[in-house]
């Protein structure tokens, strides 16, 4: 009877630590050591594909941008990995111009993964050699400067830049330009601008490098101009006896700006009245100009040296 009852004990016991066993692992499972925990197999789709080593003399012209990458590995682990954090490389080491066949790699994969496939398993990659032109920068001036203004010529510093690349898409290349807008401007402008490499279409060709990216451009931007001659006020007559023989001006003429409206109006321009009455030897005065019409300004900012030569008749 003893040995029934401990026997009974023993079986009882053994039974609930394989119970307690069983419940334990369920309840810590996921904290099961990395190597210990089961394995399963996951795909990562649109992964960027990266290169290393290319050539300073060489340019991409065709590539695989993304692949498909399958990889098995512990659930924990799979986890952490996203598309974006997976990097997948080819090596273009010691590669020359010309079509190549290459098989992407996974270069660093955490401890418990293994790549089970890479899709596609080898890429072409085109390798072209880089060229460099000299090409002059155009100007696209959009808007228009304020009523009355007129715009002068454009400045550009540099003139012209360098555009590098592969030939295939350098030939795509129509020109270098940079914009600039001058919309209701009634002064100089001076900007600092970067400029692209277009195509026939306007549009910025990829795969080229500009050198300098940034040009200064000065657009002159001013009210119309024009020369017309000065003309001496004169108030009295010289001595009996006595006449004018010569008029000299100091300057002879003077730039005037304004509106084109205005600068229609005025054709000459006199100076404030020199007095020669009963004169009989030459006068000579400095003077300020007069009767500059509303609107019309002057560019000559000093006065205006009237020498009258007199003499017997």
């Amino acid at each position: 009877m003893l040995r029934k009852l401990l026997l009974h004990n023993l079986a009882v016991k053994i039974a609930a630590f394989f119970l307690a066993l069983i419940l334990w692992a369920y309840v810590t499972g996921d904290s099961l050591p990395v190597e210990e925990q089961p394995n399963i197999r996951r795909s990562y789709t649109n992964v960027a594909l990266e290169w290393l080593n290319l050539d300073d003399e060489l340019a991409i012209t065709k590539i695989t941008e993304e692949v498909d990458v399958v990889l098995n590995g512990n659930k924990d682990v799979l986890d952490e990995i996203t598309p974006r954090t997976l990097r997948v490389f080819v090596d273009l080491r010691n590669l020359g111009p010309g079509r190549h066949r290459l098989t992407p790699v996974v270069p660093d994969v955490p401890k418990g993964v293994s790549v089970a496939s890479i899709n596609p398993a080898q890429v072409e990659v085109d390798l072209e050699t880089i060229e460099s032109h000299q090409m002059q920068v155009e100007v696209d001036v959009t808007g228009s400067q304020a009523e009355g203004y007129i715009r002068g010529e454009i400045e550009i510093v540099p003139d012209a830049v360098f555009v590098s690349g592969a030939r295939s898409y350098l030939n795509q290349v129509d020109r270098v330009r940079t914009i600039v807008n001058i919309n209701n401007a009634d002064g100089n402008l001076t900007e600092v601008v970067s400029v692209s490499a277009v195509d026939i279409s306007g549009q910025v060709v990829e795969g080229v490098k500009v050198t300098p990216s940034l040009v200064e451009v000065f657009i002159p931007i001013a009210l119309p101009q024009k020369e017309i001659p000065v003309r001496a006020s004169l108030n009295g007559t010289p001595v009996y006896g006595y006449a004018i023989k010569q008029i000299n001006l100091y300057p002879a003429s003077v730039t005037v700006k304004g509106k084109e409206e205005d600068l229609s109006k005025i054709e000459e321009i006199y100076t404030e009245p020199v007095d020669i009455g009963n004169a009989r030897y030459s006068v000579t005065k400095s003077v300020s100009l007069s009767g500059v019409p509303e609107g019309v300004e002057v560019m000559h900012s000093g006065k205006i040296q009237v020498e009258i030569m007199i003499g017997p008749r």
